[in-house]
């Protein structure tokens, strides 16, 4: 990422996180709250191990480069052009230019 920070981030993504409360029969709500919408640089990943065929391991990973915030966690729900992703890591990088690495992997 050689270019300037705030031109690479060209991708607008939606992150949401369902809510822990439960309904009066105690069963989870099936809503998603929306955490907030951020513009973002993406980047296919390797699927994983080729003898993992049709695992789950081999569900399409993407790696979202975003401004620094604390707001999303692993477990949130990503959606980035009519894919919807699971966040499975969060890394906050604190070096010249302070940024949040998204790890995120598709859903079927």
């Amino acid at each position: 990422m050689g270019q300037e920070f705030s031109g690479i981030l060209r991708e607008r993504i939606a992150i949401e996180r369902q809510p822990t409360d439960r309904d009066p029969l105690g069963s989870a709500e099936p809503l998603w709250n929306s955490i907030g919408d951020f513009w973002a640089a993406a980047e296919a990943m390797r699927s994983g191990r080729a003898e993992a065929g049709e695992s789950r391991s081999a569900l399409p990973r993407w790696r979202f480069v975003l401004r620094e915030t604390q707001a999303i966690k692993p477990g949130d729900r990503l959606l980035w052009r009519g894919r919807v992703m699971v966040i499975t890591s969060v890394v906050l990088e604190h070096r010249l230019i302070p940024k949040t690495i998204l790890q995120a992997e598709e859903t079927r």
